[in-house]
């Protein structure tokens, strides 16, 4: 589930996007009571995209996961599932060692990401 803070970069300022991921990674994942069907608040991705609709979102826009366990951080991009919706690339997924700075790790994910976009616009 969406929700504020929600932070707005221009993903062709890497620096920028790096530093504003690095701030969400740290911090951290809030805990968030389930709204009920009739109170769930309308996404933040639509306003700040000012796109129309989640599933114009998702065909528009790249999914990634970051996360770390045990002694790596996983950085995973998502890929279109056959029944709809999507899936973890899992093939495609890269661990990187946990000693590694997060800075580092943000790094990889953003160049990774920004390679897999310009791959998909000019290719």
């Amino acid at each position: 589930m969406g929700i504020e803070p929600v932070e707005v970069v221009d993903v062709r300022d890497q620096a920028e996007l790096e530093r504003a991921l690095v701030r969400a990674v740290r911090r951290g994942n809030p805990t968030v009571p389930t709204p009920s069907r009739g109170s769930y608040p309308p996404s933040p991705l639509l306003k700040h995209s000012k796109v129309k609709s989640l599933s114009t979102f998702e065909k528009l826009a790249q999914s990634w996961k970051l996360s770390k366990r045990d002694d790596a951080y996983f950085i995973v991009p998502y890929r279109p599932h056959k029944e709809g919706g999507s899936e973890e690339d899992v093939e495609r997924g890269e661990a990187i060692p946990a000693d590694k700075p997060l800075e580092a790790v943000v790094h990889r994910l953003v160049d990774r990401a920004l390679a897999s976009d310009e791959q998909m616009t000019n290719g």
